[in-house]
């Protein structure tokens, strides 16, 4: 699901020196053991919420390349089936529900949702949204039970780039490249192997276009019974899907 699926931006910013350590740590850490390990403690949790401060790449009609900045959360219950993402920035906040066999996008900017039924089981029902609906939301690729294989999947090169200090914080730095796009994994040295941070980007894109998010963890939340149900707020238009939605 990475690299198609997320996005359709995602890549690999790495200088000379950079991809030059590469051979040299790659020897003492085994970068797809580390894919491994952080996609079986995804697949181990039964429920969490994810948190991220996002930041996406436009480019201008002049050419100039702007950053724009949104905060994500992603709820998930894995043995109900159900996700919520909320996506909000300075102008807008939509929001993507999967519960029940049932999908529904809003955006309360417009106050407009739309409305379809999909497969359920969290795997099928992704797929449908991603293949045949086009939804296009980063963090829905966490959900997955098999997190490292759609990463690696059609990829070229796997690179681990050392450590980097995060928000006080030390992960190890993983790269992986594929012909259109490439990621960037940020997984913690010590404690639960969740991502701290990701860089998805566009090798092929006007300015090379990058998301950029750094996420944090609840894997212990209470949820209560009606978070996953939508219900159009007062007014709201339903509208048909069109494709590729972004959130």
């Amino acid at each position: 699901m990475f690299g198609i699926k997320i996005c359709n931006s995602i890549g690999l910013t790495v200088i000379a020196i950079g991809m030059a350590a590469t051979s040299v740590f790659a020897e003492d850490f085994d970068s797809k053991g580390l894919l491994q390990e952080m996609s079986s403690e995804l697949a181990g949790l039964d429920r969490f919420i994810l948190k991220g401060d996002a930041y996406a790449d436009a480019r201008l009609d002049a050419g100039q390349i702007i950053e724009h900045s949104a905060m994500v959360t992603l709820h998930f219950d894995r043995d109900a089936g159900s996700i919520r993402v909320i996506n909000r920035d300075s102008e807008n906040t939509k929001k993507i529900y999967f519960n029940d066999g049932s999908l529904n996008v809003y955006s309360k900017a417009e106050n407009f949702y739309a409305h379809t039924d999909i497969p359920k089981g969290v795997e099928s029902m992704l797929d449908f949204a991603v293949n045949e609906v086009g939804i296009e939301s980063p963090v829905l690729d966490f959900v997955s039970m098999n997190v490292a294989d759609d990463l690696l999947h059609g990829s070229d090169e796997v690179g681990y780039l050392g450590t980097s200090l995060i928000r006080d914080k030390i992960y190890h730095h993983i790269g992986v490249r594929s012909p259109d796009v490439d990621v960037q994994i940020w997984i913690p040295t010590e404690g639960p192997k969740l991502p701290g941070k990701m860089v998805i980007s566009s090798k092929w894109e006007g300015g090379a276009p990058r998301f950029v998010a750094f996420f944090t963890w609840d894997t212990n939340p209470e949820f209560s019974p009606d978070l996953f149900k939508f219900e159009p707020p007062e007014g709201a238009v339903e509208v048909e899907f069109l494709l590729d939605q972004q959130l």
